[in-house]
């Protein structure tokens, strides 16, 4: 799973100061991604000097640091940008707005900068059409670009607005009608093998509904979880941590030596449907580390089971 190194993502407009000292891990040492914005974020007047604020940023990057992303205004704004010096210090774009009628231009820019990693935001009304969804699926998966896709990202504030709706932010996204709409994404991309990420939580002193809305997230396999604030960068990654329990039962999972089907911490394990499953949590692990035995840890032997008659 791609998107699981970028966890907690914070975007960052390019007017900000102190857009080098972030991309440098200076100033938050434990974000894992950064996207340094010239779209919605900075207003029409500004985009002048956010973009020679970017241009100076680049040159006074280090070469290591968090990933880090520019998320273009438009194909010419991108354009103008792989001009800079020192582009090579980013390590890919964030194409907002994306659908079959605005991808074909980023991606003919990109496509001649095969260094870049590319991620496609869904956040326009195709999000709500499922034909649409399904030739957006087809145009991705065919591109000579595909490789360099990791990960779809979920604008669901633009969503909303579409929807002329704001969150109430006592409620999870997955409480509002853009719930359904991201379940949709889900199943038209992830068989694809196209990663999602995870949408905006836009409160910032609701940590519980915070907490409740990754856990929803991890269950739908949605990580790389947009951080609009640094407070929840901690909170995100420590949600992705993983539990002793749950990496026994993964590394039992994709033991070769265990049965195809068995029983451990009364549940049943099949290598054929929980592989992949099994192979997110140590990669989880690897990334993010564990947080102890939960409640229900495996006390029992693995036991081989079989399907009934």
């Amino acid at each position: 799973m791609d998107s699981l190194k970028y966890g907690a993502t914070m975007y960052m407009p390019a007017l900000r100061a102190d857009l080098a000292e972030v991309g440098n891990s200076l100033k938050y040492p434990n974000l894992r991604t950064v996207v340094f914005c010239t779209e919605d974020s900075v207003a029409e007047r500004d985009l002048p000097s956010a973009l020679e604020n970017l241009r100076r940023t680049l040159t006074l990057l280090s070469p290591r640091g968090p990933h880090r992303f520019i998320r273009p205004r438009t194909p010419d704004i991108l354009r103008r940008i792989m001009t800079f010096r020192d582009i090579d210090r980013i390590d890919g774009f964030v194409i907002p707005k994306a659908d079959l009628l605005t991808l074909p231009a980023y991606f003919e820019i990109l496509a001649n900068h095969d260094q870049f990693e590319i991620m496609v935001t869904l956040e326009t009304r195709v999000a709500f059409d499922l034909t649409e969804l399904y030739r957006l699926r087809d145009y991705l998966t065919e591109s000579p670009l595909r490789p360099r896709i990791t990960a779809l990202r979920i604008g669901s504030l633009d969503l909303l607005s579409i929807l002329s709706l704001r969150r109430d932010i006592t409620k999870s996204i997955y409480e509002t009608p853009v719930g359904h709409t991201i379940d949709q994404l889900i199943t038209v991309f992830k068989p694809a093998n196209l990663d999602l990420t995870a949408p905006c939580f836009e409160g910032l002193s609701h940590q519980e509904t915070l907490a409740q809305e990754l856990s929803l997230d991890i269950n739908r396999g949605l990580f790389a979880k947009t951080a609009i604030h640094p407070s929840q960068i901690d909170v995100i990654h420590t949600a992705y941590q993983v539990g002793d329990d749950e990496l026994e039962m993964a590394k039992a999972t994709l033991d070769p030596s265990n049965p195809a089907i068995f029983r451990l911490g009364n549940r049943m394990c099949e290598k054929a449907v929980h592989a992949n499953w099994a192979a997110t949590v140590l990669e989880r692990a690897r990334l993010f580390g564990t947080r102890g035995i939960a409640a229900g840890a495996l006390n029992d032997p693995i036991m081989e089971i079989t399907y009934a008659n």
